[in-house]
């Protein structure tokens, strides 16, 4: 069942809605496609990926979509936004909330593809610092929105990643 938007894709998608427009954007683990959806108003091309097929069947027809793990399938985007999994495997597992590798797999897919914009969201009650390292190695962060909540602290940022250093 696909993640249903909660305060982290609300901001997420304030992020989203300060950007320029862009020709080819991806939201990655799209959930609900909430973040596809707002991605429509700025590019040209969207694609939504996720794992779960019922995220998948979830976007509009306007929206491409590839049932994948992370965005091994995406070799170029010029806008790549993913609200992270970030609480640790448990049982049972659910992989819309659950970090079981996919955060290494896409900041690897960050450094290989390059993305002009980066917008990540991702927990305190996560690998938060990781998270920032790596982030902080590739590309240059622009715009920090955080959000307290009574038990952890949400985090988007957006970062220049891209050509357009």
């Amino acid at each position: 069942m696909p993640y249903q938007p909660a305060e982290d894709s609300y901001l997420t998608q304030e992020a989203v809605d300060a950007l320029e427009g862009a020709d080819v954007c991806l939201d990655v683990g799209t959930g609900s496609c909430i973040l596809a959806k707002a991605l429509r108003h700025k590019c040209r091309r969207v694609v939504a990926v996720d794992v779960d097929l019922g995220a998948c069947k979830s976007c509009p027809p306007e929206v491409d979509v590839l049932c994948s793990d992370a965005a091994w399938g995406i070799r170029r985007a010029d806008i790549a936004v993913f609200n992270l999994p970030y609480l640790p495997p448990e049982d049972p597992l659910d992989v819309s909330i659950h970090d079981v590798g996919i955060v290494p797999k896409f900041l690897r897919w960050i450094s290989a593809t390059r993305p002009r914009v980066v917008v990540l969201t991702f927990s305190s009650l996560g690998r938060a610092d990781f998270v920032m390292d790596a982030l902080r190695t590739m590309c240059t962060v622009i715009r920090t929105a955080r959000l307290h909540l009574f038990f952890e602290s949400i985090y988007t940022v957006t970062a220049l990643c891209g050509p357009s250093l």
